[in-house]
C-alpha cells in the first residue's frame, strides 16, 4: 500500500470524537479531537475533519466505533442508528449512513466497547485467557472477550454487548449522590461514570487530583462491579479502559477493595485470582476504541454499512 493510502478511524464518544488516519499496518499517521456540542454541529465538524483527510490522502475506507445502543439488524431500516440512547440528542442519529452518503465509501462500524475488545484482544496475556473489558468514561460500557479460538455459535454468534454499565450496585454508605443515569439513577454508570463524578463533586474527573477522596469512592464502586463480573462470568481478568483508568493508583486501590469484598470466597476462585491483579488497566487505553475502529476497517470486521443501502 503506498504511503498516502490510509484508513480513517473514528471513535465517537459522548464528550469527544477522535478522528485518526492509519496505514494498513495500523500505524497512526495523524489524529484529531472534536469536542461534542450539539449532535448537528458535532457531525458537521466530523465531516469537515474527514473531508480534509480525504484531500490529503487516498482513503480506502472508514472504521467507526460508537456508543450505543445501536440498531444492528441489517434488515431494519434504521440499521446503524443510535437508538434509545442515554444521550437523548443522539437518538436516531445514523453515523454510518451519514458518512457513507457523504464520502461514498463503505463504513465498518461497531459498538465502542466491541471495537476496544478487538484492540485489547491482540494483547492478551496469557494468550489462552479471555477477559471482561470495561470502558469507564463519560458513560460506562463493557463486553466479554472469549479466549482465542473459542467457538461461538448459535444465537450468541453475533450479539450486542451486554449492558454492564447498568448493573445494579449497592450505594456506598458515605455517598449521598442520587445518581446520573436517566433510566436507573444509581446503577454502575449512574454512580461511577465521568458524568456521575462531575454530578457528585461539581468538578470534571480530569481536574480532580489523585489524592481526592472521590477516587476512594470510585475504587469501591469499580471493585463491587468487578466482584459481580468475576462471580457471574467465566473470566477472572477485568481490563479497564477510557480516561478514568489513567488516574494514578485507582486500579491498585480497586484491586485492594475487590479482595476485601470477595473475602476469600470461594476459596478455589480466590486461590486462582488473588496471586495477581484481577482488575488491570487496558493495554491500549485510553485509545482502545479508536485503534479498534482502525482494525475493523483494515480487516473488514464489525458491521458494514453498504453503499447500496443509500
Amino acid at each position: 500500500m503506498p504511503e498516502n493510502d490510509v484508513f480513517i478511524a473514528v471513535d465517537a464518544g459522548k464528550t469527544k470524537f477522535l478522528v485518526g488516519a492509519f496505514t494498513e499496518s495500523l500505524r497512526e499517521v495523524e489524529c484529531h479531537r472534536i469536542a461534542v456540542t450539539s449532535a448537528t454541529d458535532t457531525v458537521a465538524a466530523l465531516e469537515s475533519h474527514i473531508a480534509r483527510l480525504f484531500a490529503r490522502h487516498r482513503v480506502n475506507g472508514i472504521g467507526l466505533s460508537v456508543f450505543g445502543p445501536l440498531e444492528t439488524d441489517p434488515r431494519h431500516e434504521a440499521f446503524g442508528a443510535i437508538v434509545g440512547s442515554s444521550e437523548p440528542q443522539w437518538s436516531d442519529v445514523n453515523l454510518p449512513a451519514l458518512l457513507s452518503r457523504r464520502f461514498r465509501v463503505p463504513v465498518h462500524f461497531d459498538f465502542d466497547v466491541a471495537a476496544a475488545v478487538s484492540a485489547e484482544s491482540r494483547h492478551q496475556t496469557p494468550a489462552s485467557a479471555g477477559f471482561v473489558y470495561l470502558s469507564i468514561g463519560t458513560g460506562i460500557g463493557g463486553a466479554f472477550c472469549p479466549p482465542p479460538g473459542a467457538v461461538v455459535s448459535g444465537p450468541g454468534a453475533r450479539s450486542d454487548p451486554p449492558q454492564l454499565g447498568h448493573i445494579q450496585l449497592p450505594r456506598e454508605t458515605d455517598d449521598a449522590y442520587r445518581g446520573s443515569c436517566r433510566f436507573h439513577g444509581s446503577c454502575f454508570q449512574g454512580l461511577a461514570s465521568g458524568r456521575a463524578i462531575f454530578g457528585r463533586w461539581q468538578v470534571p474527573a480530569n481536574e480532580l487530583p489523585a489524592h481526592h477522596k472521590a477516587w476512594d469512592l470510585q475504587a469501591r464502586y469499580i471493585a463491587r462491579a468487578c466482584a459481580n463480573l468475576v462471580y457471574s462470568s467465566p473470566f477472572t481478568t477485568v481490563r479497564v479502559g477510557s480516561g478514568i483508568s489513567q488516574v494514578p493508583g485507582l486500579i491498585a486501590r480497586s484491586n485492594d477493595y475487590l479482595r476485601t469484598f470477595m473475602n476469600g470466597f470461594p476459596e478455589t476462585l480466590c486461590r486462582e485470582t488473588f496471586g495477581s491483579d484481577v482488575i488491570q488497566r487496558a493495554v491500549t487505553a485510553p485509545a482502545s476504541s479508536l485503534i479498534g475502529a482502525a482494525i475493523q476497517v483494515a480487516e473488514g470486521g464489525g458491521l458494514k454499512f453498504e453503499l447500496q443501502r443509500l
